[in-house]
């Protein structure tokens, strides 16, 4: 996911995002936040990513889509939360994920650049 600089001040992001999964109605799931690699990503440590206006940087997600222990199915957001690292305001991100495990998802930190979409 990519996390774009839209003011016309340069800001420094280090660490993790926070996320939230938002269902029908803006309403909160359970959301658990593992931070470190999946397996569609390596783990990397935290590094200062310092933006100025108009750059990019990037974060990693990834989640299972397969019920886990008692599971028969996964909840089913249409919404993410994402609270960029030392932020207090969210952005909300439009799309259509149902991870379970409880809703966990696996995040990288900021890192600089222009990752996936």
């Amino acid at each position: 996911m990519t996390l774009r600089n839209t003011s016309s001040v340069t800001c420094v992001l280090g660490g993790y995002p926070g996320l939230l999964l938002i269902g029908a109605g803006g309403v909160a799931l359970p959301t658990t936040v593992v931070r470190k690699g999946s397996y569609s990503f390596t783990g990397q440590d935290p590094v200062l990513v310092t933006l100025a206006a108009g750059q990019s940087g990037h974060i990693n997600i990834g989640y299972s889509d397969v019920p886990h222990g008692n599971e028969t199915t996964c909840p089913t957001a249409s919404a993410l939360q994402v609270i960029p690292p030392n932020a207090t305001d969210h952005l909300t991100v439009m799309m259509n994920l149902s991870p379970c495990d409880g809703g966990t998802i696996v995040t990288s930190p900021v890192l600089p650049g222009v990752g996936g979409t």
